[in-house]
Formats: C-alpha cells, structure tokens, sequence
C-alpha cells in the first residue's frame, strides 16, 4: 500500500526544513516533476516523492550540482535514483541544518529588507529635491511679484504728477465754468431789466404823445 505524507510528515522524513522544500518543490516543478495534491489543493507527497527529494538535494549538496542542473538530472527519463548516494541525517545534523537554513533565510530577508529601504531612502530623497525645487521656484515667483509691484508702484508714481494736473485742470474749467454761468445769468437779468426798461419807456412816451395831442385838439379846435 502506497504511502502519503503530509508536508511536516514529509519534511521529518527527508530531514529538511518545509521552506527549503517549497522551494525545492517550485524549482522541481518548473522542470516538469509533478506533486500530487489533494481536494484542497495541498500536496500529498508518496515515496517516490522522498525518494526524488532525497536524491535532488544530495545531488545539490554533495555533488556541488546547482538547484536547476540538479533538477534537469532527476526528471530526465533515463535517471536512475539508484546511483545517487543518499545519506540521511541524525536528527541533530537535521537541527542543525535547519538552524542554518533559517539563518540563510533571516538573512535573505534583512537583504531584502535593507534593499526595500535603500529604494525607500533614494524615493524620500528625491522627493526632499522635488520640495527644495518647488521652494525655490515660489522663492522666485515672490521676488517677480515683488518687482512687479514696485514697478506698478514707479508708474503709478510717475503717473501722479499728471494725474494732478489733470484734476487741476478739471477745477479750473469747472470755476471758468460756474463763472460763465454766472455771467451769463447776470447778462440775462440785465437784458430783462433792459427790456422791460424800453417797454415802459414807450408806453410813457405813448401817454405822453397822447396828452399832447389831446391838448393840441382843445386848443385848435375852438
């Protein structure tokens, strides 16, 4: 009857660590090796499985092979498990392996760890330039608003002068003006008076005229 382990039964029984084996498990299966795997999905590994494994990493380890040339090796046809030399390890190698592996793999991940905040040191620094930049161009667009100020303030300066007299001019014309008006009022008062003057006049010059004819007639006409 055929056996199937578990991947914490498995790793005890290989003598490696379950990260290791994921590992080695990917590289395998890149190169066409296959794990069975259960109804949800989780690997069942048989004896083959341990054998395969077994002789993987000591290809790798004691024959100095790569993970991927090792690979090549056991899912070739022709392979025969049976010229690969297997030691398995005391439980205190196994340990001991382990220990290192996880110290590998601390190691690995303070690597990546340092590199993550190496990008995100050179990211802040860039960032840091970006906000000098941006500085000093507000620092820049200032000092233009500040000229331009000061010289809308020369012209409406210059401008003053002109202004004034402008306005002085307007108070002149508007005294010339009131003063033709009121000239010009004076003048139509005279001319009223004037005329009334010449009215009465002619009508005592009539009355007068009337009179004389009137006492010329008496005289005369007896």
């Amino acid at each position: 009857m055929a056996h199937t382990y578990t991947m914490a039964n498995f790793a005890q029984i290989v003598g490696i660590n379950k990260s290791t084996i994921r590992h080695y498990i990917s590289i395998l299966e890149d190169y066409g090796y296959q794990v069975e795997r259960d109804g949800r999905n989780y690997r069942k590994f048989s004896d083959q499985d341990v054998a395969i494994l077994q002789a993987y990493s000591s290809l790798h380890k004691n024959k100095g092979l790569t993970l991927k040339e090792a690979a090549e090796v056991v899912v070739a046809p022709n392979f025969n498990i049976q010229e690969v030399s297997i030691t398995v390890a005391n439980p205190d190698v196994i340990d001991r392996k382990e220990e290192i592996q996880r110290y590998e793999e601390l190691s690995h991940a303070m690597e990546l760890l340092a590199e993550h905040i190496h990008g995100v040191e050179v990211q802040n620094a860039q960032l840091i330039q970006l906000i000098q930049e941006e500085r000093k161009q507000n620092v820049l667009l200032a000092e233009q608003n500040d000229s331009m100020k000061r010289e809308f303030r020369q012209v409406v300066e210059s401008l003053a002068p002109l202004t004034e007299k402008r306005q002085n001019d307007n108070r002149q014309m508007d005294r010339i003006e009131q003063q033709n008006s009121a000239i010009m009022a004076v003048l139509n008062k005279l001319n009223v008076w004037q005329h009334t003057q010449e009215i009465e006049q002619n009508e005592e010059d009539k009355k007068q005229r009337v009179q004389e004819n009137s006492i010329l007639s008496r005289f005369f006409g007896k």
